[in-house]
């Protein structure tokens, strides 16, 4: 009889939680609840989960069953749910809101269900890092929920008067309670996973796309943002974005249009959206949800939702990228693919600008500059975040991050002077870039003292040297090999040591290293600098072994350039 009642619950309370697992899956299909879950929190989002996930627990315990004046319950799905996908604040809360509407009710267990559903609210808090790391999976939340609940048990038998009915009540309630929240725990954040994987994979294809108009763009940008330029970018936009038009304008005319209403959005005309002109006012992306919206005079425009992202060059901006849909709404994944390409074709006009200004400098800041932007390292990227993409989605989100940070740093040094620390930065930025091309065949090793990294040293000097070791010394090794950099302090000196265990530079070959014509990446740009910065106070010297290795010494002073911007 006693089997046969628990059975009985416990097929009730899994029916009960089926309707919890299938209310989960329909939000799992909704675009705005699934990108609250697949991203870091802001504190309206915490809000919202506090309030959602409370409900939910208030609805478990209304789809609970009552027994011995106490209800058997799923209410541990959402308190424990918060803690573990929201942290500490909304776990608590959330349990705290749905303990005080279980203690309303009344009963013997009362205070102890609100005590266990509190608690179960901060067991999940425990996970939280874990659930951001993707480590929590449909078995570590089932143990999870196992936990919490036999947790919230013990605390049932603990708080609960008379004590012979509340351990005759656990006996009953007990195996149930704890195999149907498990459960529903464990669905929850399958599906969870699943949502968050769906949009890694999408990312990844965005991310793929983004990098193939960049690579096919940076050529026809050399001489700015023009006309033709513009429509030939709009077309790789439109077949790589599949939305149903693109615009590019600058800050008073659109340059091209292609797509439904080609016919009558024509280049030349003046911008006429009240859209576009706050988009260029206020710097941000704008959203157009409706026709009227577009501002468009022909009747028969199919346009009706649009998403306008600002062209900027150091906080200016010089023009918009428009992209449009016809019938479906602008997506979350329209609006940071139109940021993407934005960001990318600003990237690749400022190096543009740089070029030109480049152009009218001094042949020695020219060079620094040239130095500074290296295309064959650019596309060597782009292929291997490209390739990176079908393999690893997390990782090539990762290396584009690099990209752009490489870029970023590049377009903001000085041309002069760095921290070692910069240089360093850039250096492992780099590297890891490399990493993903070479994987097991590219090792690293690093020996910088803490106390040197705010040392001031002449900018790109120590990356050139490993892009060399990396393309001359290790590449041509089937199974690669290790790059050591080693920074130290001699007296009143630094010395910077870059050195590798490749295939070394022949005896006749190293003779002429800097006065080759075709020398390796940079060395005659950096020995130039080196002179010209220090005069006969710095040393660049290179040792090489044929199959051994190379090692790449320079020696500058330690305090010269600090010196002499002090005194400046």
């Amino acid at each position: 009889m006693f089997n046969n009642r628990v059975i009985a619950l416990l097929f009730n309370l899994f029916k009960s939680m089926s309707v919890i697992a299938t209310f989960a899956y329909i939000l799992s299909r909704i675009n705005s609840i699934k990108d609250i879950f697949t991203k870091d929190f802001s504190k309206y989002e915490k809000i919202f989960l506090t309030i959602f996930l409370a409900i939910l627990s208030i609805m478990g315990t209304y789809l609970g069953i009552v027994i011995m004046d106490a209800y058997a319950n799923i209410r541990g799905i959402g308190a424990l749910l918060a803690g573990m996908i929201g942290g500490p604040a909304v776990g608590i809360t959330t349990g705290l809101i749905a303990g005080l509407h279980r203690f309303s009710l009344g009963g013997f267990t009362a205070l102890a269900c609100a005590i266990g559903t509190t608690s179960t609210g901060l067991i999940g808090s425990f996970f939280h890092r874990k659930y951001l790391d993707d480590k929590i999976n449909f078995k570590n939340a089932f143990l999870t929920g196992c936990l919490a609940l036999s947790i919230e048990m013990i605390i049932v038998v603990a708080f609960s008067r008379p004590l012979s009915q509340a351990i005759e009540l656990v006996k009953i309630i007990s195996l149930p309670m704890i195999l149907s929240n498990s459960m529903g725990i464990a669905i929850f954040i399958s599906i969870l996973n699943k949502v968050k994987e769906e949009r890694q994979k999408i990312r990844a294809f965005q991310a793929e796309k983004v990098l193939s108009i960049a690579d096919r763009s940076l050529p026809l940008l050399q001489n700015g943002l023009n006309k033709e330029a513009a429509a030939f970018i709009i077309e790789m936009i439109k077949k790589e974005s599949q939305v149903d038009a693109v615009s590019i304008t600058n800050n008073k005319k659109i340059l091209a249009f292609s797509g439904l209403g080609a016919d009558h959005h024509l280049p030349g005309e003046n911008i006429k959206t009240e859209a576009s002109k706050k988009a260029m006012q206020e710097k941000k992306t704008i959203i157009v949800d409706h026709k009227e919206k577009i501002n468009c005079n022909n009747p028969d425009c199919r346009l009706r939702y649009a998403v306008i992202t600002p062209l900027k060059i150091n906080n200016s901006i010089f023009g918009l990228l428009k992209l449009y849909r016809a019938e479906s709404r602008i997506t979350v994944l329209d609006i940071k693919l139109a940021e993407g390409i934005a960001n990318l074709l600003a990237t690749q006009l400022k190096l543009a600008q740089l070029s030109k200004q480049a152009e009218l400098k001094s042949e020695a800041e020219l060079k620094a500059l040239q130095a500074q932007v290296n295309p064959h390292f650019l596309f060597n990227s782009l292929n291997a975040i490209a390739a990176c993409c079908r393999k690893d989605s997390a990782q090539a989100r990762e290396l584009l991050i690099k990209l752009a940070g490489i870029f970023r740093r590049t377009l903001k040094r000085n041309i002069y002077q760095i921290t070692l620390a910069e240089e360093i930065q850039f250096c492992q930025d780099y590297l890891s870039i490399e990493k993903a091309r070479m994987d097991q065949r590219l090792q690293i090793k690093w020996e910088v003292p803490g106390q040197l990294k705010q040392s001031i040293i002449p900018p790109f000097i120590i990356q050139p040297l490993i892009e060399n070791s990396i393309k001359h010394g290790l590449y041509p090794l089937p199974e690669g090999g290790e790059i050591k950099i080693k920074i130290s302090q001699q007296a009143e000196k630094i010395q910077l040591i870059v050195a590798d265990n490749g295939v070394g530079i022949t005896p006749e070959k190293l003779a002429n290293i800097f006065n080759s014509s075709d020398n390796s990446i940079g060395l005659n740009n950096i020995k130039a600098r080196l002179d010209s910065i220090y005069g006969t106070l710095a040393d660049f010297k290179i040792k090489s072994w044929p199959d051994q290795g190379t090692k790449n010494i320079i020696t500058i002073p330690a305090e010269f350039i600090f010196e002499r911007r002090k005194a400046n």
